[in-house]
């Protein structure tokens, strides 16, 4: 098995899209995100004229950096996010994201700070993903509000099926994410000494 993986490229980015909290459907959007194949509109051949424009805004070009940072209806939901996991930049195309975070979400920066921050990454990419989808093939629309409640409630049910051992740090994960203190795992029992 060493011998087919000796030949592959170490990319910088791969801790963001696959830890131990990802959740595997929002990983792989992430995944194709970052490379920017997700099949937005400018990357389809079409005959209509309005067909290329972004289904959120109905008024630019749809490609990737459009639909994920530049968008009148995404940006906000990034100003929360980022507000909410305690970083603040802004992300002007994939290469300037994934560069920074890659740089400031490593796994020995802090539990809250590194694997919140990748969770609500990969949360929000699937869900304007999906938003896109639905407004295209389905014809519903959710609101900005709506989209980032369950962007929210995403990240909530990954911390509320995750068992966390107690520290200053899950304390104030609980605090900030409305969290039952149910997910604290209570402190190991020492063996009985006879």
């Amino acid at each position: 098995m060493k011998h087919y993986n000796s030949h592959l490229p170490n990319l910088p980015w791969t801790h963001l899209v696959w830890s131990k909290n990802s959740i595997p459907q929002l990983s792989f959007t992430l995944w194709v995100a970052i490379q920017q194949k997700l099949p937005t509109l400018n990357r389809r051949c079409t005959t209509h004229v309005n067909a290329t424009l972004c289904t959120l805004c109905n008024s630019q070009l749809q490609n990737h950096n459009h639909l994920f940072f530049e968008c009148d209806y995404t940006e906000p939901l990034w100003t929360f996010l980022q507000a909410r996991c305690g970083f603040h930049i802004k992300p002007s195309s994939w290469p300037y994201l994934i560069n920074w975070a890659s740089q400031h979400w490593r796994s020995n920066s802090g539990f809250y700070n590194s694997s919140t921050s990748k969770l609500a990454l990969a949360a929000l990419v699937y869900n304007i993903w999906m938003e896109r989808n639905r407004r295209i093939f389905q014809r519903k629309y959710l609101s900005q509000n709506s989209l980032l409640h369950q962007t929210m409630d995403m990240i909530r049910l990954k911390f509320i099926s995750t068992t966390l051992t107690d520290s200053p740090t899950v304390r104030r994960i609980i605090e900030e994410w409305d969290l039952p203190s149910s997910v604290i795992r209570p402190p190991a029992k020492l063996p009985d000494r006879k």
